[in-house]
């Protein structure tokens, strides 16, 4: 018998068939004076507002990303330095109006301004991110306890637009926490075992 293309044929099945860690990342853009920006809502968590630079200010750009391991996500704005939008961020846990408010820029806006990077440890779980303008801020925030659903303050500048562009990139821990999973686990003992057997048959020629 011959058995010299199976290790081959089965490390190429391992390749294929074994789980792969995603590199996990979102990046999340548009602009507060965009009426086809689906993320927008008002101040008030209403319809977004576009009659006037002040309005648009208050403008609301919502976004909800999972993390599925304990660890250091990580927040980089980047817009600003492109012309865009002096941004105010904020972080809640969970999605939707109950999602409770968790932290933001606040000393950074108000002190630098500008672009910014910085990290939170988060559980695994859902959470919802928001980015406005300079300073329009969570009104959760502002009163030191409540949820998204309060709505914001509406003291968002229009001379913090800029060009109304905002980008921010997110980094989450890796899910596999470099840790085999249990399938890759049982793949490579299978492996083994099948090596095994070829070296055994071979040894009998």
């Amino acid at each position: 018998m011959h058995y010299s293309g199976l290790p081959t044929c089965l490390a190429l099945a391992l390749l294929c068939i074994a789980p792969q860690a995603s590199a996990a990342d979102y990046t999340f853009s548009g602009r507060l004076d965009d009426a086809g920006n689906t993320a927008l809502a008002g101040s008030d968590l209403g319809s977004p507002q576009f009659a006037t630079n002040g309005a648009i200010a208050n403008n609301v750009a919502l976004y909800t990303f999972n993390v599925a391991a304990s660890g250091a996500v990580s927040f980089t704005s980047l817009g600003f330095a492109g012309g865009g939008v002096d941004p105010y961020f904020s972080l809640f846990s969970g999605s939707g109006n109950a999602a409770g408010f968790l932290g933001s820029n606040s000393i950074q806006a108000f002190s630098t301004g500008g672009d910014f990077a910085f990290s939170f440890a988060l559980s695994p779980g859902d959470y919802t991110i928001a980015l406005s303008s300079f300073a329009n801020m969570s009104i959760a925030e502002s009163a030191g306890n409540g949820s998204l659903g309060d709505g914001f303050s509406g003291l968002g500048q229009a001379g913090a637009l800029g060009s109304s562009y905002y980008r921010l990139d997110v980094a989450v821990p890796d899910q596999s926490n470099g840790a085999p999973e249990p399938g890759t686990l049982l793949l490579l003992g299978l492996a083994g075992i099948v090596l095994g057997v070829i070296r055994y048959f071979r040894s009998r020629r």
